[in-house]
């Protein structure tokens, strides 16, 4: 891959170098500091609440994101990109500096940490993936998309070395503070990434009256595209089997490791293992598997790959198992499927890439947990000692209907583009 980019960088301009320079420190800064918010949230959550409570604030959760998505689709028309950050990035530090302050002493806040954290990253990445759909073509994507992705994921590296080895000498609440030094230097690279895209981001469809409006709209842009359905009901598997596997890691790492700044501790450790191996997926794997097998068959393969992790830990049940799973899932998620994920965007409209995109990178990341809360919490009231294989088994299942859909949807996407070229 390193020698295609040496190859086509003769055909850059300076405006193309400082757009991928940009889109690169973006993805690295919004990284590194979700590496450090995600484990400081997860433990105070554990050590407040307990694994149990994890299914009702991913149920909670959900009225929040259709009204934050909501608002935004509404108002990106009217304050475009960069009126749109700068507001979403203050809203981030604010809060995340409110609760580093203020949470000892308002137990609360844990809760809401734990619901902003996975809300705001993905209006973060929402923000700089649409920017680069509208900017990067398909031939450059298969390569840079990696480059971008592997930035991210030294970001994240990094930023897991924060709780992964400072958290029982800090205090997990102290690692808060780092929000603000990393989006200053994030905002700087979002002008950056901004200015040189070449891209007004006037959406073109109308104005709508209200936040619902603008939500129904992308939710009809979904509807009547094969190709954002495929991508919605993608997400809904994946966060869906993560979500099972998410809980089951919890389970374990909360009747093993004793202690909030240890669990912090652990799983940033955790966390920076996963990272590892997905920067050198993003940086070398992805290119070479998209080469040989393509993107269809990844879509497909990939599925494969977890339903098979899935089997693996059902087979050999413990926390050394279930961490492996959780390591491997999360690493395949952060490279294999988003890269794969993303370019199927490139074709689609300015206003898909936007408005859909932000229902379906919001929104239906949590409705999948919202659904998987619904299962753990039915099964919670049968099941106790069985609870975890049965999980198990569930997961295993996801992945078997994954595999068929994407199958099924490959096929009659393939049917309609034969029938457009014969038209």
């Amino acid at each position: 891959m390193l020698k295609l980019f040496g190859q086509e960088k003769n055909q850059f301009f300076t405006k193309e170098y400082l757009f991928i320079t940009g889109a690169m420190l973006c993805g690295f800064f919004i990284s590194a500091d979700y590496s450090i918010i995600r484990p400081v949230s997860n433990s105070l959550f554990i050590t407040k609440y307990g694994t149990q409570f994890f299914p009702y604030v991913w149920v909670i959760s959900i009225p929040l994101n259709l009204f934050l998505v909501g608002i935004y689709n509404k108002y990106l028309p009217k304050l475009g990109c960069l009126k749109t950050y700068l507001i979403v990035a203050s809203s981030i530090v604010a809060i995340n500096y409110s609760c580093a302050l203020f949470i000892k002493q308002l137990s609360f806040l844990v809760f809401f940490l734990y619901i902003w954290k996975e809300i705001y990253i993905m209006l973060m990445f929402q923000q700089l993936w649409s920017i680069i759909h509208s900017k990067v073509s398909l031939k450059r994507a298969k390569y840079l998309y990696g480059i971008f992705l592997g930035a991210g994921g030294v970001g994240s590296l990094l930023g897991s070395l924060l709780p992964g080895f400072f958290a029982v000498k800090m205090g997990s609440e102290s690692l808060l503070y780092m929000t603000l030094p990393l989006y200053l230097c994030l905002t700087a690279a979002f002008i950056l990434t901004l200015k040189q895209s070449n891209q007004g981001f006037s959406l073109q469809p109308e104005e709508k009256k209200g936040a619902k409006d603008a939500l129904l709209h992308g939710i009809k842009l979904i509807i009547n595209s094969r190709i954002l359905a495929f991508i919605a009901l993608s997400v809904l598997f994946m966060q869906l089997s993560a979500t099972l596997i998410d809980y089951q890691f919890s389970t374990y790492l909360e009747q093993t490791v004793m202690g909030k700044d240890l669990r912090t501790q652990y799983i940033g450790r955790v966390l920076g293992i996963g990272l590892a191996i997905s920067v050198c997926m993003q940086f070398f794997g992805t290119y070479f598997l998209i080469q040989m097998m393509g993107i269809k068959r990844l879509h497909i393969g990939f599925p494969i790959l977890l339903g098979s992790m899935s089997v693996f830990s059902f087979l050999f049940p413990g926390f050394a198992i279930t961490t492996l799973v959780f390591i491997i899932l999360k690493a395949c998620d952060f490279s294999l499927f988003t890269i794969i994920k993303e370019t199927l965007y490139i074709p689609l409209s300015s206003d898909e890439k936007f408005r859909a995109k932000a229902f379906i990178d919001v929104f239906l990341y949590r409705f999948a947990k919202v659904f998987a809360s619904l299962i753990i919490l039915s099964l919670q009231v049968i099941l106790t000692n069985y609870l975890l294989p049965v999980l198990n088994s569930i997961s295993i299942c996801v992945f078997i209907i994954w595999i068929a859909i994407a199958i099924y949807l490959f096929k009659k996407i393939a049917t309609s583009e034969l029938k457009d070229k014969n038209a």
